[in-house]
């Protein structure tokens, strides 16, 4: 180091002394010369000035060399104090870094003995050189594991929904086969308890694509309105247990088809409403609502929000609300459970999708999560308009005045846009036999508003048509034999169960819908399943499900087992797992489509099974030639749907508005 001042020193700042001291020097030898001069001639001739002259140029020529020369040092000092402190302020932004970056590891010690002895610029620049080399190699490591872990957790999640699909299907159909009131209790915990584990791998297995940002967003057309509708309504089952009151709206002014992720939307709105239930207490009130913020051209903007009055937030807690495995409290996590990853994958969601949640809560008294989303209306499906209702007459019936709930503001709402007239009856108007009032066409009951003995009878009894908003757990107190509704309508209401309303009016036609489970199933004949998996428990409890349609039902465990049963005989549908021995599902199915286009055989529908939930497996194993995919749990819905877009009959008409 000292050598290299010693340079730097002979080579700047040491000519630039020698050229002051001469400078100076021959600018003190011409003053000397010109004052000499001057005095010995006293006489001033031609000559003489001539000679002042020059000295005196002379003397000013030196004087300005010796000025520049002192300039220069000046200059080259200032230089050398302001590359001194950036010296300083470079080592000390070195030392930080290192600070933040050390590694529990050989490397550390090595930059540590790089970074003190670093003295010069060219020694810090090549310790910031390695320290990027080790974090690129550190970070391709990272990159690697995670990598690993997804596919871990992807493994993972196949391997424990498998078991799953097992014990939530034959816990349904051990359901179906009549139970005592302690089974069915016991039956609704295994549920429960077996769809809060597919909640959690789930949720680890989003999380783990989250941070490896390999969660993607698709673009392909769905119903705005049946996606919203069928995701609210899986909850119905929970807030009948809790009472509580589940409203949902929907903009009828908007249009019911998009492009979008429908999935990922699903699981947002999933996630939210989860929420509001677990955290609403019994006898509250949820409301869904979708309102068009506006429209332009092709694009339409959606305010989604999810509304409870229960819990709540304070200020502290919506800070961290959103980040992963958190929760409002501890105690919170202790008493309602949950990883606290929903908020954090759905936030990330809407994120990908161009939107931003946000939350508006009062502690105690409840809260909003809302977010926007500008869609793009899907111009190649349309929608037939539902019928025009001008000239019907509706009523709403109420206990008392003055009551202000969103479930009334929804279904006149809907009423309105349908056409209908709508107005609100009151119980001492209706029943007052002192005092006739003139009826509407059709008059509708809240089931909540008549809990007590004798009330349902004295609603049915109206000289008009009468129609009993219920959900699952006030329906047991309705009596087909006392009670002569119109028209019975399980909660949420939604535009299409207005409709249904509605059209009690055009049928004028009373329908009792307690009907027994096993009548609700419509045989189904001449369609023949043929079956792969290579779980023993999946094919008996696929198998015992498509039986219960009306299926007929050919089993194998393996994809070459399929391969040659489907060559032997004639189906109408294959429905093939994945992951199998011998041959898997992909290698099966190319095979049977080989040998249709080499036999000219008209093809068979192929339907992918799988417990493997991965971001892409859809878009893949149709890729490969198959016709659909489920996921496993098996639903028996998702199955009837299925069947029902393959083999040309309709199995989910009769259940589409319950």
């Amino acid at each position: 180091m000292l050598k290299q001042k010693l340079i730097r020193f002979f080579l700047t700042v040491f000519p630039v002394l020698i050229l002051l001291g001469f400078s100076l020097y021959f600018a003190l030898d011409s003053w000397s010369s010109y004052q000499t001069l001057y005095h010995k001639h006293v006489i001033i001739d031609a000559h003489t000035q001539e000679l002042l002259t020059t000295h005196l140029w002379t003397l000013g020529l030196y004087i300005l060399l010796f000025l520049l020369s002192l300039f220069s040092l000046l200059y080259m000092y200032k230089q050398h104090q302001e590359e001194k402190k950036a010296h300083k302020a470079l080592l000390a932004a070195v030392k930080k870094i290192h600070a933040l970056s050390t590694y529990a590891s050989s490397d550390s010690q090595s930059l540590y003995e790089m970074l003190a002895a670093a003295d010069t610029p060219k020694d810090i620049f090549n310790y910031l050189s390695h320290s990027f080399q080790l974090l690129q190699s550190k970070c391709k490591q990272s990159n690697d594991d995670a990598a690993s872990k997804t596919q871990f957790l992807s493994t993972l999640s196949h391997e424990i929904r498998t078991p799953l699909n097992g014990i939530i299907g034959f816990s349904k159909l051990l359901r179906d086969m009549g139970t005592t009131v302690d089974q069915e209790e016991f039956l609704t915990l295994i549920e429960g308890s077996s769809r809060t584990l597919i909640s959690i791998v789930n949720d680890v297995l989003d999380l783990s694509k989250m941070n490896a940002e390999k969660m993607q967003i698709e673009q392909i057309p769905f119903n705005l309105f049946e996606t919203v509708e069928s995701t609210v309504a899986s909850f119905t089952q929970q807030t009948d247990q809790k009472d509580i009151e589940l409203g949902i709206y929907i903009d009828p002014t908007l249009a019911h088809y998009f492009v979008g992720d429908a999935t990922k939307l699903s699981q947002v709105l999933t996630n939210l409403i989860a929420n509001a239930v677990k955290f609403t207490e019994p006898y509250g009130k949820i409301n869904i609502l979708l309102e068009k913020v506006k429209e332009t051209g092709t694009v339409s903007e959606i305010r989604f929000s999810i509304q409870d009055n229960g819990i709540g937030l304070s200020h502290e807690h919506i800070k961290n609300i959103f980040n992963a495995f958190s929760q409002a409290t501890q105690s919170t996590s202790s008493k309602y459970g949950g990883t606290g990853l929903g908020l954090t994958i759905s936030s990330k969601i809407i994120e990908l999708m161009g939107g931003r949640i946000e939350v508006q809560s009062v502690l105690d008294e409840g809260t909003q999560f809302f977010f926007t989303l500008k869609l793009e209306k899907d111009s190649e499906s349309t929608f037939e308009p539902y019928p025009n209702f001008s000239n019907k007459k509706v009523g709403l019936a109420l206990p008392v005045r003055h009551i202000d709930r969103q479930l009334e503001k929804n279904i006149e709402n809907y009423l309105r846009h349908l056409g209908a007239e709508v107005s609100y009856y009151y119980y001492d108007d209706i029943f007052n036999k002192k005092s006739k009032i003139d009826l509407p066409d059709i008059m509708i009951f809240d089931h909540r508003y008549a809990r007590l003995e004798g009330e349902l009878a004295q609603c049915s009894s109206l000289d008009c048509l009468c129609v009993l908003l219920t959900n699952g757990g006030l329906s047991i107190h309705i009596n087909p034999r006392e009670h002569h509704f119109s028209d019975i309508i399980y909660a949420p209401i939604t535009l299409r169960k207005t409709v249904r309303i509605l059209n009690n009016i055009v049928v004028k036609k009373q329908e009792v819908l307690s009907k027994d489970a096993s009548d609700q199933e419509e045989a189904v004949t001449g369609i023949h399943a043929l079956i792969a998996d290579d779980n023993l428990i999946n094919r008996k409890l696929i198998n015992i499900i498509l039986q219960k349609v009306g299926l007929k039902v050919t089993l194998t465990s393996n994809g070459q087992e399929v391969f040659d049963a489907y060559k032997k005989g004639s189906y109408d549908i294959i429905f093939m797992d994945i992951q199998m021995p011998i041959m898997d599902g992909v290698q099966a199915t190319h095979k049977i489509l080989e040998y249709e286009r080499e036999e000219k055989l008209p093809h068979v529908p192929i339907v992918a099974l799988t417990a493997n939930v991965a971001e892409g497996n859809k878009e893949r194993f149709m890729g490969e030639g198959m016709d659909d995919y489920a996921t496993k749990p098996l639903e028996i819905e998702t199955l009837k749907s299925i069947i029902s877009r393959h083999c040309g009959i309709d199995l989910t008409s009769e259940n589409k508005d319950k």
